[in-house]
């Protein structure tokens, strides 16, 4: 139950700060000192939302001048291809790194931005797959 609780957590935190420390001081007793978990989540948050619009905008920009060149051709499989790349490009680019850190490792948002890593590349590579087996 412990982790199915992280998981929600690391969905809730990019949606809404505030509900992640109402939730999460509810469910976890560190997040109780509010003042110190409330930076760590704004870290993780906008590095997450930086990566995810900065990966837009060079993923469509570029496919954009592929498919003016005549190099590409907009199909399925190039939106599934570029959605995969998003997300594995969002979720690294994304992660909260060193800036949340703490000496043991294990805070509840350290093991939200490992989880998410983790489900994030896995997401992506089960596309990059599928859109390898079209045809």
């Amino acid at each position: 139950m412990d982790k199915f609780k992280v998981f929600l957590l690391g969905i809730i935190i990019y949606i809404s700060k505030d509900w992640f420390l109402k939730m999460g001081s509810k469910w976890f007793e560190e997040l109780k000192d509010r003042n110190h978990f409330e930076t760590r989540a704004d870290t993780i948050r906008n590095r997450f939302w930086k990566a995810v619009v900065l990966n837009i905008s060079v993923v469509c920009g570029t496919v954009l001048i592929l498919i003016i060149l005549g190099i590409a051709n907009f199909d399925r499989n190039l939106v599934i291809r570029m959605i995969a790349i998003i997300i594995a490009l969002s979720a690294s680019l994304g992660r909260g790194g060193w800036s949340i850190q703490s000496v043991k490792g294990s805070t509840i948002i350290e093991r939200i931005d490992r989880g998410m890593f983790k489900i994030s590349q896995l997401g992506a590579t089960i596309l990059l797959l599928i859109v390898i087996t079209m045809k």
